[in-house]
């Protein structure tokens, strides 16, 4: 038999289709990567490699509510047939007493309802309000609470207390917010006509709109003497001072210059820092392709033994970061105190290039001279995001640094023995 079609009305704890903000929670994150929104969205693929991954199919999220609610409220028959045979509990509770056959009654599904019966669902669950299953299917559906505002269970991403939107939920409120100000101009600009009573007072409203376009005249301007362009001086010979300069200010025209003169794109300074280091440290990707394609080293050396990977991991330049690692700079070159590009990028707080670096193979647990590693790093800083990314990419806990502190000082209370 085929599975129903999924279901868009009703309300429940959905999740929004598009990212509601830049700054993205720590439970939202969560919520993404789990079985939660994977059920949500009927993504029974997703669904079914985080089961074989060892996912807990009765799992709840941070709101209460476990992969079976939200499949069973969005009509997701496939995905709640397999979380069943998965193990997953059909009577599990939200904090407002709801189970999988509340949410499956409440919005019509009929046939998911019938499957969670024949899993051995008891219809006999009430929830905070005392109603059972039979009492939602019975209820009148034009009582429904908007977009699902029910017992004000907290929203995981910390805001205020309402159900998440699902796609359709969100179509609709928005589509509502156009007709509601569609309205609202309507009303505005009902109010504003002048009450045209006889011809007179036609005739003023004309002489006064003609007065106005007159006051709105403006007298045609003198056109503008061309100027001619003149032609560009040649540039002076580039010395490395100069050279140095020009790539930490982005100016191409001397880079060009002592280029074509046959200038070493590898030249440095007292500190050994290159034009690349500090292109990289500025963020100008366009100069970076120039310098790369012109012969610098991506892995060239300042006297701390940095490369430009750590220059870019420094400043957070995603882009520069990328086009280093394409171009086969080392994810895990380590400097005269041992730090790696993994250390820099977690003292700095920058959590995009963090995970760029993990996905390159970037060692998590490489240690510096004091043992530290790029978990003791974010606890010392207070780099809370860094510290969730890390444990989130397995990070150890125990590894200890050498004054024997350990990565979890500041995430847990030390022995009372330290």
């Amino acid at each position: 038999m085929a599975a129903p079609r999924s279901y868009a009305e009703g309300p429940c704890c959905s999740h929004p289709s598009a990212a509601p903000s830049v700054q993205q929670t720590l439970d939202e994150m969560d919520f993404e990567r789990g079985i939660w929104s994977a059920a949500l969205n009927g993504d029974l693929g997703r669904v079914k490699y985080l089961i074989q991954k060892a996912a807990d199919p009765s799992q709840p999220d941070s709101a209460g509510y476990t992969a079976l609610h939200y499949a069973s409220r969005n009509g997701h028959y496939a995905v709640c047939q397999f979380l069943l045979e998965s193990g997953a509990k059909c009577d599990a509770q939200t904090r407002g007493g709801a189970t999988a056959l509340h949410r499956a009654s409440y919005c019509g599904h009929t046939d998911i309802a019938r499957l969670l019966l024949s899993h051995g669902c008891n219809p006999q669950l009430v929830d905070a309000d005392g109603m059972t299953s039979l009492h939602k299917v019975s209820g009148e559906r034009g009582e429904r609470k908007e977009l699902g505002r029910g017992h004000r269970v907290p929203d995981p991403g910390g805001g205020p207390c309402t159900w998440r939107l699902g796609p359709q939920e969100a179509e609709a409120q928005e589509r509502r917010k156009l007709e509601e100000e569609k309205r609202s101009r309507l009303e505005r600009f009902n109010s504003s006509r002048i009450n045209l009573e006889n011809l007179a007072d036609l005739e003023k409203l004309v002489q006064r709109q003609r007065e106005k376009r007159l006051k709105r005249r403006v007298p045609p301007r003198a056109p503008e003497p061309e100027v001619k362009p003149q032609p560009e001086a040649p540039l002076e010979p580039v010395d490395l001072e100069v050279f140095l300069k020009a790539a930490a200010e982005n100016q191409e025209a001397l880079i060009d210059k002592y280029l074509a003169d046959g200038g070493d794109p590898n030249a440095h300074d007292q500190l050994h820092r290159t034009a690349l280091h500090w292109a990289c440290l500025k963020g100008h990707g366009q100069l970076v392709n120039k310098l790369l394609e012109a012969g610098a080293t991506v892995d060239a050396r300042d006297l701390l033994d940095r490369t430009p990977v750590f220059w870019a991991c420094r400043r957070g330049h995603l882009d520069i970061l990328k086009q280093l690692l394409n171009q086969g700079a080392r994810v895990n070159a380590r400097d005269k105190i041992w730090s790696t590009p993994l250390h820099v990028a977690v003292r700095t707080g920058h959590c995009d290039c963090l995970e760029h670096l993990i996905a390159c193979g970037a060692h998590i647990d490489a240690q510096d001279k004091e043992g530290d590693t790029a978990l003791h790093e974010a606890v010392r800083h207070g780099r809370y995001k860094a510290m969730k990314v890390l444990l989130l990419y397995g990070a150890k806990l125990g590894v200890q640094n050498g004054v024997s502190e350990w990565g979890r000082r500041g995430l847990a209370p030390r022995d009372s023995k330290d």
